[in-house]
């Protein structure tokens, strides 16, 4: 890892051309790489999977097939800390490219759907440790200076993927050959692990760590988690739904506590993940707190476009798009702040956040459209433009032998507040009747629960960035604990 022994003056910005620079340039477009066949996979299903069941049956295991990816994916996240210090960065990453190319190999050949259901857990798997790795390589051949302009690219990889990727997955589907979507991506699969071992060859020897067990039994209260609260919001009784949501936090809170007494060095979690007095800690649960909001108007937001303002499918997916556009778009224009910005621009960004969740619980039900795009926008660009030095501080306030349990925490804890934000979504929704609503007054009522609901995680969210920012703040110019 470079080290950062000069410091940077607080008023000296950064350029892109210093992250376009020989030294930097082949591994970002690596990391890239892996960002994107991770997202991309994850919407391509979104697509294939119709003309999928069509082929060759298992429509009522079709919402399985998201289910075991999310759970997969965010497992793997989980775990890749323990791998590293066992394998090192270069297999660990080689091993879950092969892994998510054997995942789409099985989903293309995929005779029947429990087959099928194997290959996209195996897929989440490979994609989930890809993109956690991917974080640890940028903490650790990336000076901390760098981090949010290479987060900036992350993010516009995957708004790209967010296009792309149901693009690409109709197209194949369309011309009746969705199994060569998947054989598309496991090809990319294998030239991304034919890249990584050459592009890895100076990542930092991980002789110095002990060796870790691999920790089965959180591994499996994470799986239990995720499924319990992916299918929380699938059911239709409230009963099942709120007995399956409480049983997947009550899984996350055993996970944390038999971590909190596990010795040092076989834990999963980073020191201070629960302290909201610490940087790690409030930075954590900012993200949870923020990204936990986010999903009301990517699961519920094209049909309550289709229903209140009359859009075509194709209209209120353009609309939806516009959240991705304004993550990437906020994380590209403003990645480049000199330091002495970086927490006036955390506050401003969540309050654009939280302004933009507001915006949306009063415009979706009562109109007109163009507040409702502009809120969509802005607060996607809210987060997008906050997330780069998120991580940045909270790597940079861990200690030296947490830091990649820090880097792989981040985007594992976003993607867990986004299965429990779905899950509260469809639990909103199966409460008022969703599926029974014909009449504009009733969808305008559900629109305003849906988003309402979230208002107050919102503003908490914001309240806890503020407090990051302050942290951040006070602790600029003390090093890291343990270093």
């Amino acid at each position: 890892m470079q080290e950062n022994a000069q410091p940077v003056p607080d008023s000296q910005s950064v350029s892109w051309r210093e992250v376009a620079a020989r030294e930097h340039l082949p591994l970002l477009l690596v990391m890239c790489l892996a960002i994107w066949l991770h997202a991309a996979n994850t919407l391509l299903a979104a697509t294939t999977l119709p003309e999928a069941v069509d082929d060759i049956g298992g429509l009522r295991l079709i919402s399985w097939a998201f289910a075991l990816y999310l759970m997969g994916s965010i497992v793997a996240a989980a775990a890749v800390g323990a791998f590293v210090a066992r394998a090192g960065l270069r297999r660990t990453m080689l091993v879950s490219a092969l892994l998510y190319t054997f995942g789409c190999a099985a989903c293309a050949a995929a005779p029947a759907m429990p087959v099928l259901l194997a290959g996209r857990t195996v897929q989440g798997l490979g994609g989930g440790a890809l993109v956690a790795l991917v974080f640890i390589a940028q903490n650790r051949f990336f000076p901390d200076r760098l981090v949010p302009r290479i987060v900036a690219c992350l993010s516009l990889t995957w708004t790209a993927s967010a296009l792309s990727g149901p693009l690409i997955g109709g197209a194949f589907a369309t011309a009746g050959l969705w199994r060569f979507a998947f054989w598309s991506f496991a090809l990319q699969g294998l030239v991304l692990a034919a890249l990584l071992y050459p592009m890895l060859a100076r990542a930092r020897s991980d002789a110095s760590l002990e060796a870790r067990q691999l920790p089965v039994v959180r591994l499996l209260f994470v799986a239990g988690a995720i499924l319990a609260i992916s299918f929380a919001g699938a059911v239709n009784s409230f009963v099942a739904s709120a007995v399956l949501l409480m049983a997947g936090c009550m899984s996350i809170w055993l996970f944390a506590a038999r971590d909190a007494v596990a010795s040092r060095r076989f834990r999963l979690l980073p020191d201070h993940a629960t302290n909201l007095a610490h940087p790690v800690g409030c930075g954590i649960a900012m993200t949870f707190m923020l990204g936990l909001c986010m999903m009301s108007f990517c699961v519920y937001g094209p049909i309550l476009l289709i229903r209140l303002y009359d859009l075509t499918p194709l209209e209120a997916g353009l609309v939806v798009v516009t959240e991705s556009l304004g993550w990437g778009a906020g994380a590209f224009f403003l990645s480049g702040l000199a330091p002495a910005y970086e927490t006036r621009l955390i506050r401003l960004g969540s309050v654009l956040l939280a302004a933009g969740f507001i915006a949306q619980a009063w415009f979706v039900p009562y109109g007109p459209l163009w507040p409702v795009v502009t809120s969509a926008f802005v607060g996607t660009a809210g987060f997008g433009m906050i997330w780069g030095y998120v991580i940045k501080h909270v790597v940079a306030s861990a200690g030296r032998d947490d830091r990649d349990r820090a880097s792989s925490m981040l985007p594992s804890t976003q993607q867990t507040a986004f299965a429990i934000g779905a899950a509260l979504t469809g639990i909103i929704a199966n409460v008022l009747g969703f599926e029974k609503m014909s009449q504009p007054g009733e969808f305008r009522t559900a629109a305003l629960w849906l988003f309402g609901a979230f208002v107050p995680p919102a503003l908490i969210g914001t309240w806890i960035a503020w407090r990051f920012s302050c942290l951040v703040a006070t602790t600029r110019c003390s090093p890291p604990a343990g270093q």
